[in-house]
Parts: C-alpha cells; sequence; structure tokens
C-alpha cells in the first residue's frame, strides 16, 4: 500500500511488506520502503500501526534520506497467535531542516495479513532428507518407495541389488544369488484428530497447548505425505469443529495447513465420542489415528478410554499426549511455605491420576505417545515411523 505527501511538507512515498508469511511463535521481518520525492533532505521518525498484542522489536524507526533516496528499514514482530490480523497506517514525523518544527502525516498502509503456524520443522526436515541428515534432527530414517517390509518373491540377483535383501538359505539350494522382493508399501490412511478443548487453551512459555499440538500435526502430514500416505484432518472439542478428507500430495498439505492455521481453543468441554462417531461414519478403511490432547483433566479424560477401544477394532488409535511441565516442576520443588506443600500435594495427585489415565488407555492395541510439548513433534513422527517400520497399520 503507498501512499503520497504532496501538500505540506517533504514529499514522501512509504510502503509496508511483511516479508513472506508470518510465523507464530517467531520474529517476523516487517519491511519498510522509503522513498524521497525532492531535492532536498530530510529527516523523519516513523512508527507502524502493528495490530494489537504483537511483540515489536525496533519499530521506532530513524532514517535520512538524501535528495530522491530510496531506502528500506525493517524492524521484528512476533505474534501472540495464529489467525488474521491488520497492520494500519504508517505514522511519519518529518523534522524540519533546521529542527525547529516537525510535520506529523499518517500514510495510509492498510493491509490483512495471516498468521500461520511455525512450519521451519518441515522446512528443516526437507533440507535434511535433501542432506541425508535426519538423524541431526532427532529422526529415525524415513522409508523409500520399494523399501516394504512385506515379502513377495525371489528372484536372481542381479548388480546393484543390496546385500541385505539376499536369501543366503534359498542362495545355498540353487547355487546361486537369490534376491528377496519386497512389496512397495501400499498407500495408507492417516487421520490427524486436534483436540481443541479448554484444556489446550493452556500456555506453556508463549504458545498455546494447541499450538504445539497444531505445529505437531503439520510437522506429521509433511512426512507422511512425503512417504507417499493419505492424510486427513479433525478439529475438534465438544463436537467437530472441522474436517478434511484424507487425501495425498503436495497442494493436499497446503489444504491441511490451512484447515489449521484457524483452530483456536474452546473455552468447552471435550466429546470424545462425537469424534469417533465422525470417524465411523466417513472412514471405513483401516487407518492410523493419531490423536493430539491432555489428560490432566481426569473426568473429561476417561471418556476417552472406552470410545479409543472400540475404534482399536477396527482402526489404529494413536494417543499423543502433551505433559503438563509446570505441574511437575512444582512436584519436584521444595516447598518454602504450607501454601506450597498444599500445591504440591494437589500436582502429585493429578500427576497420579494421569498415570492411571494412560495405563487404561495403552492397552488392546491402542499406542500412547506421551512428550513434553516442544518434543511432540519429533515424538509424534518417531511413533508413525516406527508403526510404518513394524507393519502394525
Amino acid at each position: 500500500m503507498i501512499a503520497r505527501r504532496a501538500v505540506l511538507g517533504p514529499r514522501l512515498e512509504a510502503s509496508r511488506n511483511p516479508k513472506g508469511r508470518l510465523h507464530l511463535g517467531a520474529e517476523n521481518r516487517i519491511v519498510i520502503r522509503l522513498k524521497n520525492l525532492q531535492n532536498r533532505r530530510v529527516r523523519l521518525e516513523l512508527r507502524d500501526d502493528a495490530p494489537v498484542g504483537f511483540e515489536l522489536k525496533g519499530e521506532r524507526i530513524h532514517a535520512t534520506l538524501e535528495p530522491f533516496e530510496v531506502t528500506t528499514k525493517t524492524y521484528l514482530a512476533t505474534p501472540p497467535k495464529r489467525g488474521k490480523f491488520s497492520f494500519g497506517d504508517l505514522h511519519v514525523r518529518a523534522v524540519g531542516p533546521l529542527g525547529l518544527c516537525a510535520v506529523e502525516r499518517a500514510f495510509p498502509a492498510g493491509i490483512e495479513v495471516r498468521v500461520y503456524p511455525d512450519l521451519r520443522g518441515a522446512s528443516r526436515l526437507l533440507l535434511a532428507t535433501a542432506a541425508r541428515d535426519l538423524q541431526n534432527l532427532g529422526l529415525r530414517q524415513i522409508r523409500r518407495d520399494g523399501a516394504g517390509t512385506e515379502f513377495a518373491r525371489l528372484r536372481d540377483y542381479v548388480q546393484g541389488d543390496s546385500q541385505r535383501d539376499i536369501d543366503w538359505k534359498a542362495s545355498a539350494r540353487r547355487h546361486k544369488p537369490v534376491t528377496r522382493v519386497h512389496e512397495t508399501e501400499r498407500c495408507q490412511t492417516v487421520f490427524l484428530c486436534v483436540d481443541a478443548g479448554r484444556t489446550m487453551a493452556a500456555r506453556v512459555d508463549t504458545l498455546t497447548k494447541l499450538d504445539y499440538a497444531v505445529n505437531a500435526a503439520l510437522f506429521l502430514a509433511f512426512v507422511a505425505i512425503r512417504n507417499g500416505d493419505r492424510v486427513g484432518v479433525v478439529v475438534f472439542s465438544d463436537g467437530v469443529r472441522a474436517f478434511l478428507p484424507p487425501a495425498a500430495g503436495r497442494r493436499h498439505y497446503r489444504r491441511i495447513v490451512d484447515t489449521l492455521y484457524s483452530a483456536e481453543a474452546a473455552l468447552t468441554f471435550v466429546d470424545y465420542q462425537a469424534l469417533f462417531r465422525e470417524l465411523s461414519m466417513r472412514s471405513r478403511k483401516r487407518s492410523l489415528v493419531t490423536i493430539f490432547t491432555d489428560l490432566i483433566d481426569e473426568e473429561q479424560s476417561r471418556s476417552l478410554v472406552a470410545p479409543i477401544h472400540r475404534m482399536a477394532r477396527r482402526h489404529l488409535p494413536l494417543c499423543i499426549a502433551l505433559r503438563d511441565q509446570g505441574i511437575e516442576d512444582l512436584v519436584s520443588q521444595r516447598p518454602l511455605q504450607p501454601e506450597d506443600a498444599f500445591r504440591q500435594a494437589a500436582a502429585l495427585e493429578l500427576l497420579e491420576e494421569r498415570e492411571g489415565l494412560k495405563s487404561l488407555i495403552a492397552r488392546d492395541g491402542v499406542q500412547l505417545v506421551d512428550a513434553a510439548p516442544r518434543e511432540l513433534s519429533l515424538a509424534a513422527v518417531n511413533r508413525y515411523l516406527e508403526v510404518k517400520r513394524r507393519g502394525l497399520l
């Protein structure tokens, strides 16, 4: 958005360009372009009308422009949450040649921006797979096409076959090298179910638990689609809020991002029955159903036990629970006051109830991952890769 000052005071051109997408929990570069449209030097101060709640660094910009000079200035903006936000005008204060007076003007520069989940983890994975450096990310090796585990047939060895695929017993019987051929993995279905209930609104550092769950779900979707699987998305709380049917391909990953970026935690209970009814109606084929949720509310979490075990008769459920590091830290601290002892006892009771719930859930074929929010993405992807490697699906 470009505006010009053409009446009183210096003639300027000012515009704003948010550099790329804005990412939640990251410092995003905001670029301001300034152009002096006159044949004399101008000194100015600039302030951007950024959205309320954004954490800004270096937003007060000072510049001296020579005649007809064009320059760019940047500052950093950290959004507080995902969703749509609006930038307002650019406010410029131009100081006179002698510094005795100043003129203030607002340059219309309103623009709407979207704050997306932090997708840098997926980008790092893409670079790592290209460099064959997955171990540095904490990820197990992603299987490539044709490296399935299901035996298909035997054939004569040809140059280039891996020694690991040679069947030595068959080779001894036939008196020549024989190779085992495995079927390429079939396209399988993965559902990413994200809990957007009240407990997911709790903050861990600068992000909510829901933010961590969304980031992990997107990371897992990236890996699954790259691995050739079909991925669907469900956002739920007291009912199903969003449903994206499973599909494959890069374009579908963009649809997954668009579905999850606007998810917000609702201050309601979580209806797991509604989630599983929706999945039962929409998916008959056996699928990996991953459920990103929080198990800190015992009454709410107990309602997950029975339906997830029923679902295990048809699908492979994977419950991915976020640990509450704050409660764990409270238990480990030494109480200094009587009130601290009471809080510590309550925290210990919550953790014991949570351990009991985990034991109830992780039975009858139900998979369970319990991870701290910052470790959630890698933990979820590694369990997915383990499920694929072991052929559990």
